[in-house]
């Protein structure tokens, strides 16, 4: 939460949301220093869940599973940006809830904190998660990674545990969740433009 914050490379349009928050975190801050009795801020960290976006990497390994499922090559060529050794750490929704509940009951006036699991995982691990779902196995097709993507993202979430949290849903119980609300609904993906 104390990381000095900043915008590698501003014509990247992957970091528009990252400076959409730094805004708003530096608006909440200064503003409400002096006209409100409490601010708190929650920096999310990859949460995922049923119906939550299509656009978000887990929704997207589904509905690229789902379209392999039927295929004859066992394993599975399965199409992923870089190597698949990049990692995240994805929170599920109750965990993200329970956060910020508690964020919202304890928090100090002006703090920042993560919300978010350190159960890392790596992107070839996760489509595989993803396929285990649909119960077929995987080989990974490596393609380019995309411009400004971290090797590794992982919070600390020190502070917020600090007032009680602790996630409880590791990603090998949520994932088939969210795995199965995406494929009992791929009906409603947006239609991908030519």
């Amino acid at each position: 939460e104390s990381a000095p914050l900043s915008i590698p490379d501003p014509l990247n349009p992957r970091y528009s949301y990252a400076g959409g928050k730094i805004i708003s975190e530096l608006m909440a801050i200064n503003y409400g220093r002096n006209n409100f009795d409490r601010v708190v801020i929650f920096r999310p960290h990859n949460v995922y869940g049923p119906d939550m976006g299509w656009e978000h990497v887990l929704p997207q390994f589904v509905l690229r599973m789902r379209g392999l499922a039927n295929a004859t090559e066992d394993p599975v060529p399965f199409p992923i940006q870089g190597d698949g050794q990049q990692s995240r750490s994805f929170v599920f929704i109750d965990d993200f809830i329970d956060g910020l509940k508690l964020m919202i009951d304890k928090g100090e006036h002006l703090g920042i904190y993560h919300i978010g699991t350190q159960e890392e995982v790596t992107m070839g691990d996760a489509a595989a998660l993803v396929a285990a779902y649909f119960k077929r196995e995987i080989v990974l097709a490596p393609g380019p990674a995309p411009a400004g993507g971290p090797p590794r993202r992982c919070p600390d979430i020190s502070k917020l545990r600090g007032l009680g949290y602790e996630p409880k849903v590791p990603i090998r119980d949520g994932l088939p969740i969210l795995a199965k609300w995406y494929d009992d609904h791929a009906d409603q993906a947006p239609a991908k433009e030519s």
